[in-house]
C-alpha cells in the first residue's frame, strides 16, 4: 500500500487543512522554481524582487519578514542578488547600521520578465473558481496567517 495521490484519502478534501496547505505550497513552489529557472531566479530571489518593487528601501530584516525567512537566510539571498546586479544596498539616512535595499534597473527588468510566468501559475491554481471563491480563499489565507503569527510572532 503506497501513499495516495493528491486528491485521494488524507491528501484530498478529507485531509487536515494544515497538511493540505503545505501540500499545495509544496506543489506551487516546485512549479514556481521550474517557471523561474529560464529567468535565472529562485523563488526566494523572486520574492525579494517582488517585495522591493512594492517596498523600495526595505531593510534585510524587513525583507526577511515579508518573504517568510530568517534574517540570516536573507543575507545570502541579498548577496547573490547584489552580485548579479539585480539589487543595490546603501546606508539608511538616519540609522547607521541599517542598509536599505532597492531594485537596480536590471533587477526591475528581470522581475518584469519573470512575473508573467508566476501570474500564469496563479491563474492555473485559481482555475475553475469564481471571483467570490478566490476572495474567500485569499481571506482565509490572510486571516490564517494573522492568527497563527500571533502564536509565534518572531519565527526563527
Amino acid at each position: 500500500m503506497g501513499v495516495p495521490e493528491i486528491g485521494q484519502g488524507y491528501r484530498g478534501v478529507d485531509g487536515h487543512s494544515g497538511y493540505l496547505l503545505r501540500q499545495a505550497w509544496h506543489a506551487f513552489r516546485g512549479a514556481m522554481e521550474q517557471a523561474l529557472r529560464p529567468y535565472g531566479l529562485t523563488s526566494a530571489q523572486f520574492a525579494v524582487l517582488s517585495v522591493l518593487a512594492r517596498s523600495p528601501g526595505a531593510s534585510n530584516a524587513d525583507l526577511a519578514r515579508a518573504c517568510n525567512t530568517t534574517p540570516q537566510a536573507m543575507i545570502g539571498v541579498l548577496t547573490t542578488l547584489e552580485r548579479a546586479g539585480l539589487t543595490r544596498r546603501h546606508p539608511h539616512p538616519t540609522h547607521g547600521r541599517i542598509r536599505q535595499v532597492t531594485l537596480s534597473p536590471a533587477g526591475r527588468q528581470r522581475l518584469d520578465a519573470a512575473q508573467p510566468a508566476i501570474r500564469q501559475l496563479e491563474h492555473e491554481a485559481e482555475r475553475g473558481l469564481g471571483a467570490a471563491d478566490i476572495a474567500t480563499v485569499k481571506t482565509w489565507l490572510v486571516t490564517t496567517g494573522q492568527r497563527l503569527e500571533r502564536r509565534n510572532p518572531h519565527p526563527a
